[in-house]
């Protein structure tokens, strides 16, 4: 394991553990912004959704009885493509994901996962994550905080590769009829920051084992970190050929303007479908997410004799894509 997550993860172990030998039995069947369990809602991951709901419907069974010891979790997903806020690279990332989960019956939670670029010749590293938070409820509300550590493979195209890090808040509120959600995420890495709310409206329905939660999210953010992945991956990273994109006389490089702008940035469309079966859980999320707002980008163009410097407006078009997992509780 890299030593950075070392000292990260023996803190966040033994802080875990002394609570604990302690605490008293909590609820930690909690809802995020997919109507899924909010230990699940760590926003690690490169979709805006999916990073909120990668293992979905983990426990939201037809018994929402939170487990009364602590336990390990093992899940494994595949997520078709690497978006974010509806921003996506040039080429396509699908995504498979180990992860390992432990779970205190306190609500702490220690998560630690890689993803795998699979439309490599052979499977690229492309990020790691090293997770913990702690779910709470109170009456119809439940909430979880989430510190999270980012290292991205150099190689990585992902358009969140940049960051290193976040601190998120996840709140729900069930009406019955509706709930609604607010995550608020402190994304770091670059300079300046970047700050995230998602605000969310769903409905889940349950048949037997199974549960579909038709849910819509409106995601609001700067830029900072899609500004650095702009300036030092779009351009330059080799593609699925493995060469660079451009000759090596030619340089190119650019810069989201205004990326300190906090701006909508997308609209998403998603139906998380969970069914559980005794301690395993499948899952699919279906997502369609509506970019708006598209950046100006201001792009240079370097060569051994002159350099140019031009201005265009990205074109965004609305993505689907959609991720399928499977997880099991031991």
């Amino acid at each position: 394991m890299n030593k950075n997550y070392f000292y990260l993860f023996l803190p966040l172990l033994l802080f875990c553990t002394f609570f604990n030998a302690d605490a008293q039995d909590s609820p930690v069947v909690l809802r995020d912004t997919t109507g899924n369990n909010l230990k699940n809602s760590k926003l690690t991951k490169d979709s805006s959704l999916i990073k909120q709901s990668m293992k979905t419907a983990t426990v939201a069974s037809a018994d929402s009885t939170p487990p009364v010891v602590s336990h390990l979790q093992l899940s494994l997903t595949w997520q078709s493509n690497a978006v974010n806020n509806g921003r996506k690279d040039s080429s396509v990332i699908p995504l498979i994901t180990p992860e390992i989960s432990y779970i205190f019956k306190n609500g702490f939670e220690i998560d630690l996962s890689v993803g795998y670029n699979t439309h490599e010749a052979s499977p690229q590293v492309n990020q790691y994550t090293l997770a913990g938070s702690y779910s709470y409820t109170a009456g119809n509300y439940s909430g979880s905080a989430t510190v999270s550590g980012f290292i991205y493979s150099k190689h990585s195209a992902s358009t969140t590769a940049e960051q290193k890090g976040s601190v998120a808040s996840a709140n729900n509120y069930d009406f019955g009829f509706i709930q609604p959600s607010l995550n608020l995420t402190w994304t770091f890495g670059t300079t300046p920051s970047d700050f995230q709310a998602a605000f969310a409206l769903q409905h889940e329905f349950n048949i037997g084992n199974l549960s579909i939660t038709p849910t819509t999210t409106m995601n609001a953010a700067t830029q900072n970190a899609y500004n650095a992945y702009y300036q030092n991956r779009r351009f330059s990273i080799p593609r699925n050929d493995g060469k660079p994109p451009y000759p090596g006389d030619v340089t190119i490089t650019g810069t989201v303007l205004n990326a300190n702008k906090f701006q909508v940035l997308d609209y998403e469309f998603s139906a998380p479908i969970g069914f559980t079966a005794g301690k395993w859980v499948f899952n699919y999320t279906p997502i369609y997410a509506m970019p708006v707002h598209p950046a100006d980008i201001e792009i240079t163009t370097k060569t051994n004799h002159h350099s140019l410097v031009g201005t265009y407006k990205q074109t965004l078009p609305n993505v689907f894509y959609m991720s399928v997992g499977v997880t099991y509780d031991f």
